[in-house]
């Protein structure tokens, strides 16, 4: 992982300053004591701007052609890496099933243009990495070649750990540690600790 230690303070403090601790599911499922409103990130777009810029001159080293995010943040961020690069942008979708599962996926418009193409995996953050993989595994079926991940926080090791399993690197500018539990193995859940379920 290459980590960018410029601004790494300045993120920490914008996400921790609209952060809540309680009882969370996150989309993939876990549990966590910690919910980051990565809204707060975007609402000054002349910082965001900066840390894409920042994010992209490290970045552009993998030589995308494209910069792909997960709707909404990681595809706000995706575009201002792309055209800090001077790449072309798309995104992908979220579509959550009749069971609940979330999945993600780009657009049938957009499908034919990445194919064959180097593609940047961009989110805004990375807890458990849901949202990335669902993105990643649809991308690869566009026959797409990964030029690498980049994210502006990443929360404990699952970027790194999707990244060294990849083979491909990951571009950060701030980390966090978070701990994540499946629910059996929560232990908030067996305080009797109320869940708040932000995703309903």
């Amino acid at each position: 992982m290459e980590k960018i230690d410029l601004k790494q303070s300045e993120v920490e403090r914008t996400v921790l300053a609209a952060a809540s601790r309680g009882h969370f599911v996150y989309e993939s499922g876990h549990h966590g004591a910690l919910w980051l409103d990565m809204d707060a990130l975007f609402v000054d777009a002349r910082r965001a701007r900066g840390w894409a810029s920042t994010l992209a001159d490290r970045a552009a080293a993998g030589r995308p052609e494209f910069v792909c995010g997960p709707l909404t943040g990681g595809a706000f961020l995706a575009q201002s890496l792309a055209a800090e690069i001077g790449a072309g942008f798309i995104f992908a979708g979220r579509f959550v099933s009749d069971t609940g599962a979330v999945r993600y996926r780009i657009p049938e418009s957009l499908r034919r243009a990445v194919s064959g193409r180097r593609v940047l995996l961009v989110d805004d953050a990375v807890n458990a990495g849901s949202a990335l993989l669902s993105t990643l595994t649809d991308l690869l079926e566009c026959n797409i070649e990964l030029a690498g991940f980049a994210t502006l926080l990443t929360l404990g090791e699952a970027a790194s750990d999707i990244a060294r399993r990849h083979g491909a690197p990951l571009f950060t500018l701030a980390s966090l540690e978070h701990e994540l539990w499946t629910p059996e193995a929560c232990p908030l859940c067996r305080s009797g600790t109320p869940l708040i379920d932000y995703l309903i």
